[in-house]
């Protein structure tokens, strides 16, 4: 059994179903998960798709031998605790994949020139790593208040993992990807520079 935390359009439940896994995804936004029912129900997959959020699901102990969330936590008020929990839903060898902000990423926009050119160089500047700024997104007008997307150093979501009694068994960073699923024009134009920093940290867990 496999649970997705943060499903959006459950892309990833429905490649999970498609393995033959039976999936639980969860999402804040029932706009998204009526996509995603749709498209479950166009390729005849049983994923049992939940409107909640992250914070209010909860399951009994060793329920999942996966639980997987991409760009979901960021935006949870106190993501270490969460990973407690997943770690108790997930049965003995099980796996937990969680992919979340890189806090390079969440640095401020510097623009300056090349020495000795007139050519422009845009980069990130985190002025401190540990304490890395939130990335504050403005709702669409008159759909509640602004979010933020919280960074936090990847030395403490390795700590995180390992408190919760998780084996980190693989760890990457890898830089943007030209053709993000959800990216603005502003995010494009961008590129050459965000392929420069890693963008997202991925950590993959496994219960003993």
């Amino acid at each position: 059994m496999a649970l997705e935390l943060g499903c959006g359009e459950g892309q990833k439940s429905l490649w999970l179903a498609r393995q033959g896994l039976l999936c639980t995804a969860i999402d804040i936004s029932e706009r998204q998960l009526d996509y995603a029912r749709s498209d479950a129900k166009a390729e005849k997959l049983s994923v049992d798709f939940r409107n909640q959020s992250i914070e209010s699901f909860s399951a009994s102990e060793a329920s999942y031998d996966l639980v997987t969330s991409s760009h979901a936590f960021e935006f949870v008020e106190c993501p270490f605790r969460l990973i407690q929990r997943v770690a108790n839903w997930l049965k003995p060898g099980g796996t937990f994949v969680l992919s979340t902000v890189h806090p390079v990423y969440n640095g401020d926009w510097v623009e300056t020139e090349a020495e000795g050119t007139n050519e422009p160089i845009c980069g990130r500047l985190l002025t401190n790593y540990f304490n890395p700024v939130d990335d504050v997104r403005e709702q669409p007008e008159g759909h509640g208040t602004p979010i933020a997307s919280r960074a936090y150093p990847v030395s403490a979501w390795f700590r995180a993992f390992r408190t919760a009694g998780l084996i980190v068994e693989h760890l990457e960073e890898p830089p943007a990807v030209r053709t993000p699923a959800y990216a603005s024009d502003d995010w494009m134009d961008a590129f050459e520079e965000c392929s420069a920093i890693p963008t997202t940290l991925i950590l993959v867990g496994r219960k003993p």
